[in-house]
């Protein structure tokens, strides 16, 4: 009951506040910041957050986040057995928490809730919950509960995006974008379409400011400085796929980070699709040699396959993706 009501979801803050309202019957909370990645890269790849931390500050919980600093880190709970950390309990250990002392406490909050949002080994996404100093802090209960609707959650967030967006690449409705993000993660010069696409990335959110839209690229830039070769993100919208990268750029400014936002090429798009729609790595082999033009026949003799398992993995494509026939699922990619 609860996957298929999160099913209906259609933007990403409708998504936060469904998620939220649905936690909340179990774990009442104040607030809450949502976050999906992308699957395969590990970045961000959208936002959603209701009286959650604000501006600087939720750019440096972002930040943290990925450092693995603190108590309860994200990088700490992907990998633990236990998906959620509570902070603001009052146990011993948390005298020394910078996130504690100088984000909770004076942004208002008492308590914090974190849940890495795994299942199959995957990453797709992270939910902090807060409490508001005052009422009582997050207990072991709490965490239990939320833990046991791990699965459950994934499975929304992934039906979401799955259910927003056919797996097809954002028509070249206009030319790509180019912003400049200095060492303070602000936007510090952008080409005539940059805003436009950022804003495109966060359908359904007010960013009118560029401090505003600097919540989308504070993750991305941050990964470019720390992954060698840059970074990577495809972003999912009502009305394709969009891809978001991101590198360090060389000379007097070793921080500063170019960001190039555009339509999603199929190259790009496929590994990310395979991911959110459950294809499988013998089947995106299938889709790679369709989209090089090859007939079922060719691409079983390159397999080492029969034709008819070839069309078999067609039919497994189709049904997950939505599409009717191989024409259609090239289209869409290409």
């Amino acid at each position: 009951m609860l996957t298929k009501a999160m099913a209906e979801s259609r933007t990403v803050p409708e998504l936060g506040c469904e998620l939220s309202q649905r936690i909340g019957r179990v774990v009442p909370h104040d607030g809450y910041m949502l976050a999906g990645t992308d699957p395969v890269t590990g970045a961000g790849c959208f936002v959603s957050r209701e009286h959650g931390y604000c501006g600087e500050v939720f750019r440096r919980t972002l930040i943290d986040e990925v450092r693995g600093r603190d108590l309860f880190p994200f990088s700490e709970l992907i990998t633990s057995p236990s998906k959620v950390g509570v902070l603001g309990s009052g146990s011993p250990e948390e005298r020394s928490s910078r996130r504690l002392h100088e984000v909770l406490l004076p942004q208002g909050f008492g308590s914090e809730m974190r849940a890495a949002l795994v299942a199959g080994g995957v990453v797709w996404g992270t939910m902090t919950l807060l409490r508001e100093r005052g009422r009582r802090p997050f207990s072991s209960d709490d965490a239990a509960a939320v833990q046991h609707l791990v699965p459950d959650l994934c499975t929304i967030l992934r039906r979401f995006v799955t259910r927003l967006t056919t797996p097809r690449p954002l028509p070249g409705v206009r030319p790509p974008g180019v912003i400049v993000v200095g060492k303070d993660d602000r936007i510090r010069a952008a080409s005539p379409t940059g805003r436009d696409w950022l804003r495109a990335c966060a359908p359904g959110s007010e960013l009118t400011t560029d401090d505003d839209l600097a919540l989308t690229t504070w993750n991305i830039a941050f990964f470019a400085r720390h992954t060698a070769g840059g970074a990577l993100s495809r972003v999912p919208t009502a009305d394709g796929w969009i891809a978001v990268q991101a590198q360090r750029l060389d000379g007097d400014a070793p921080d500063d980070v170019v960001i190039t936002v555009q339509p999603t090429s199929a190259g790009l798009l496929l590994p990310a699709v395979a991911a959110w729609y459950g294809v499988t790595r013998r089947e995106t082999a299938v889709i790679e040699q369709a989209l090089e033009g090859l007939s079922a026949k060719q691409i079983a003799r390159r397999l080492s396959v029969s034709p008819h398992t070839v069309n078999d993995h067609f039919k497994a494509v189709y049904r997950k993706t939505g599409v009717s026939c191989r024409e259609e699922l090239i289209a869409v990619l290409s």
